[in-house]
């Protein structure tokens, strides 16, 4: 692969002979704009929304829906930048590509390890809250034994493949949307047909003792509470990543940005519908991730087969998002083999396309995660998503660095970037302004100040690391060709 140049395009060496990394759970063939559209729905929204939304509501308040709306602002920036520069660029290997082109074979290691163990972590904290779903109706099941069932089924249908697992992955993205809108409709007719909000509802002026604190109005942590609550709001949009890994199966690459622009639209209004119509009939401050807030909310309100219905949904969904990071997770980490910076024996893909050496891969860092479920049940989820936030937003610094170099270059300044990255450049410099000071405000949480010490640990390992893959390379991954 090559730098950039001043004034030239940059020039890529396929160094997989043609070969397109795939999951058995993607179809072999193009994606439609509409099959993005869904993939991407499908993929981003899981059990960090359906679970994980009860911790920044317990921490923001009825103010969460402005961390969500602030979530989707920065994701647009970084959706933007992404499939600009992967529309130029569609190659596998997808933001860890960019950023070596643009910043460096370090900064491209960096990302590729940092985003791989990012979707490691989404596809275990998925099975993880696939677990608390099934102990609603098995309680005394402990935690890991259906963590392990969940982890194992997803392995063995990307192992062996199913053929039709892409029609059903892309009817699971549906179920998901369909769930979430049932959900909003349900609470509106109810609203309308005469029933009554929560007697204090999260949307209203409230006062009620928590902690021996009085908390009341709309913001009852104060606008604090807002920025803390935005680790846990990126990790439900952190999914959009999927567009950049999906650079090289479109049919058009052009129709990236039409589905990246689509699914934030549609993202972001089920989200906030969502979270509003949840706070009219359950107060804010009773949510937990002990189980989902909406199956909560239902419960509460005496609808226990709509309540058993979603929760089943909420499990059976949750494999789409598995699914998806599985994909992203294996194509990213058979680039670093590629590229010499990781396990040469990843680096092998089979005649059906898959690279079982990072599947195996993968299982290894998931049955890590699985054991810590065995050990700290209580606390593995909480932990998993904010780990995940951290990872979150220093690749998304990443790309948006990535971006700016890019836009610095002869093609960039003659290049128009996606209309999601408005402002650019001024709209990136202050997303990463944002991502700086949101990483702050999330450590005054014990909880995410501990997953922010592992995250840390993490980097230096990494970047130790990438001093031994460096010395022990080959002269033919270590070089950087010149463009002609």
């Amino acid at each position: 692969m090559t730098r950039a140049r001043a004034g030239k395009k940059p020039v890529f060496q396929n160094r997989t002979a043609g070969k397109i990394i795939r999951s058995a759970t993607v179809p072999n063939k193009g994606f439609s704009l509409q099959e993005l559209i869904l993939i991407g729905v499908g993929g981003i929204i899981g059990a960090g929304f359906f679970l994980g939304s009860g911790l920044p509501i317990q921490t923001a308040g009825p103010a969460v829906l402005i961390s969500f709306v602030i979530g989707g602002l920065l994701t647009a920036q970084v959706t933007g930048a992404l499939t600009t520069l992967a529309i130029q660029h569609p190659v596998e290997g997808s933001f860890k590509v960019f950023a070596e082109l643009y910043l460096g074979k370090f900064a491209g290691y960096m990302q590729g390890w940092v985003y791989y163990i990012a979707s490691v972590l989404t596809i275990a904290s998925e099975a993880v809250a696939m677990g608390v779903f099934t102990r609603v109706w098995l309680p005394t099941l402990p935690l890991w034994v259906p963590t392990l069932t969940y982890s194992i089924l997803i392995l063995a249908i990307n192992a062996f493949g199913v053929k039709s697992f892409g029609a059903i992955e892309s009817l699971m993205s549906l179920v998901k949307i369909a769930a979430l809108t049932g959900f909003i409709l349900f609470v509106a007719l109810f609203l309308l047909s005469g029933g009554s909000p929560v007697s204090t509802p999260g949307l209203t002026t409230h006062t009620t003792t928590m902690a021996s604190a009085p908390l009341h109005g709309f913001f009852p942590h104060g606008f604090s509470g807002v920025l803390q609550a935005m680790l846990v709001v990126v990790f439900a949009y952190a999914g959009i990543g999927v567009f950049a890994t999906a650079a090289a199966e479109v049919d058009r690459p052009r129709t990236i940005q039409q589905g990246a622009l689509w699914t934030l639209i549609i993202l972001s209004l089920l989200y906030l519908l969502s979270i509003g119509s949840l706070l009219l009939i359950q107060p804010w401050y009773t949510v937990s991730t002990t189980v989902s807030p909406f199956v909560l909310a239902l419960q509460h309100q005496r609808w226990p087969l709509l309540a058993q219905a979603l929760n089943a949904v909420i499990l059976v969904a949750s494999f789409s998002v598995m699914a998806g990071s599985v994909f992203s997770a294996n194509q990213i980490l058979t680039n670093l083999a590629q590229s010499g910076e990781a396990p040469h024996r990843i680096a092998h893909v089979s005649r059906q396309g898959l690279s079982y050496g990072a599947l195996a891969f993968t299982a290894i860092g998931i049955g890590v995660v699985v054991l810590a479920s065995f050990l700290l049940p209580g606390r593995i989820y909480d932990l998993l998503i904010s780990a995940t936030g951290f990872l979150s937003f220093f690749y998304w610094f990443g790309i948006l660095w990535t971006f700016l170099r890019w836009r610095n270059t002869a093609e960039g300044r003659q290049t128009k970037a996606s209309i999601l990255a408005f402002a650019a450049p001024y709209g990136s410099i202050l997303t990463m302004g944002v991502l700086l000071a949101v990483t702050g405000y999330a450590l005054i949480q014990p909880q995410q100040r501990t997953a922010f010490y592992g995250f840390v640990v993490l980097v230096f390992l990494l970047a130790a690391s990438y001093l031994w893959v460096k010395k022990n390379a080959s002269p033919a991954t270590n070089s950087t060709p010149d463009s002609p």
